[in-house]
């Protein structure tokens, strides 16, 4: 299966929004709008503040390493704030081009000095809101979303036209399942400016509705945004290229992701996403060469388990173990990092490991945090315990905005399959298949195997 895609590109599509301008900007192309950190809007710092400590570089080599135009930023800016801690801006945008590598590299540790940089530079400029978006994004990618949800509003307060509060707002609302308020602060967000941060945002709101249509477009639009940085636009042709697969365009999606990859050679999510089709066309080796590419590039635990799966329907048991393993140790790697992976642990486990542990998981992420995904976790773990009339409640409850998503639609097909539902069982399964015959080598042979057994 491949149920982490969304939880952990959390933190990717936060960064979206806070990291990249500044970090691009500073390195001279000027291309790159940055109307949000201009450091003449900031407040003036008062002499009286006492200096904040520097971050040590050191302990951290990782953060500088790597060719990309955030990477030598974020070495630029830790030899600015060595030399002056006073400065607040540059303590702001270390901790931005900070959130922007761990777009870049899903790593988790760079939060901790993100976090360090943002606290140093509100200590110094309390009345930046921008500092408190950037803290924000941390708390989303952390999964701590009521704290995110806070520390947003309170980014508002400060300064109420600034997009990327509201858009952190929104991400916060989404993901604690408060879908309501978040079609409201959306449409707050997108009356404010329309451009990748807000288009992106209401796309996957639509997505998230089953309004194919209206994603399609708002994505179309994103993708589009002038004066993008590559990575950015890269990221957008890859949403882009997920929803034209979900419509049945195949050709339009390879065609978003070579786009992407013109852009960023080794841009992961379009590898991934190629990797699906490879394994909707019945081509398991290409599929497992994309995924193993995908996975060199970002360690995400989503493309090692699409590589684990594959390695499962190519008959590589032997593999598909170790892979499954690299996967656990990698959520594991989140969990150590301060990530909250409740939801994550559960499908991973309910697919690959212990029911009953992921039982407890889910059960855990779905108090925490009752969104339609958790409600999926919570329904699988069930399911997989042979549950299924409690099952079938939870997996109702996840399709309730009629989410057309495969592995959501494959899971509920699977349930009520097992409660000799076949109607209904045919119904989801054919959907799954239908939007994404790709979604998962593994979950599609045994989406067919059940839709064999009902027939």
């Amino acid at each position: 299966m491949n149920p982490l895609s969304r939880s952990f590109l959390i933190a990717l599509r936060v960064a979206a929004t806070v990291g990249l301008a500044v970090a691009i900007a500073a390195c001279g192309q000027s291309s790159v709008p940055s109307p949000s950190f201009d450091a003449s809007a900031s407040p003036e710092r008062s002499p009286s503040h006492p200096p904040v400590a520097s971050i040590d570089p050191s302990p951290r080599p990782s953060a500088p390493t790597g060719t990309s135009a955030t990477a030598a930023e974020v070495t630029r800016l830790l030899a600015v704030v060595n030399a002056d801690p006073t400065d607040g801006n540059s303590q702001r945008d270390l901790g931005l081009a900070l959130v922007q590598r761990v777009r870049e590299t899903a790593d988790p540790s760079l939060y901790a000095p993100a976090l360090a940089a943002f606290e140093a530079a509100h200590k110094i400029t309390p009345d930046d809101a921008e500092v408190l978006v950037g803290i924000a994004a941390i708390q989303l990618g952390k999964h701590q979303f009521a704290a995110a949800l806070a520390t947003a509003e309170q980014a508002i307060a400060l300064s109420p036209s600034l997009v990327t509060a509201h858009a952190a707002k929104f991400d916060a609302l989404i993901e604690l399942g408060r879908y309501d308020a978040a079609t409201d602060a959306a449409g707050v967000m997108f009356a404010l400016r329309s451009d990748l941060t807000t288009l992106a945002r209401v796309s996957y709101l639509a997505e998230l509705k089953g309004e194919l249509p209206a994603a399609l477009i708002t994505m179309r639009g994103a993708a589009a945004s002038p004066g993008l940085a590559p990575e950015n636009t890269a990221f957008a042709q890859a949403l882009l290229g997920n929803l034209l697969v979900y419509s049945g365009d195949p050709a339009g999606a390879e065609a978003a992701y070579e786009a992407a990859l013109a852009l960023v050679p080794t841009h992961a999510p379009s590898l991934a996403g190629q990797a699906r089709l490879a394994v909707g066309a019945g081509r398991l080796d290409d599929a497992m060469t994309l995924f193993q590419l995908a996975s060199d590039v970002v360690p995400l635990p989503e493309y090692v388990i699409g590589l684990g799966d594959a390695q499962t329907a190519a008959g590589r048991t032997s593999d598909a173990a170790r892979s499954y393993a690299l996967a656990r140790a990698e959520v594991q790697l989140f969990k150590a990092a301060g990530v909250v992976v409740d939801v994550d642990l559960a499908l991973l486990e309910a697919d690959h490991g212990d029911p009953a542990t992921a039982l407890a998981d889910a059960q855990a992420g779905y108090a925490a945090t009752p969104t339609i995904r958790a409600a999926d976790a919570l329904a699988w773990a069930l399911h997989r315990l042979g549950r299924d009339s409690e099952a079938k409640k939870r997996s109702d409850e996840a399709l309730r905005l009629g989410s057309i998503d495969p592995i959501l639609r494959y899971h509920a097909g699977a349930i009520e399959a097992a409660l000799g539902d076949a109607k209904a069982a045919r119904r989801n399964l054919e959907m799954a298949l239908r939007t994404d015959p790709g979604f998962s080598a593994s979950g599609v042979a045994e989406a067919r195997r059940l839709l064999a057994t009902l027939e």
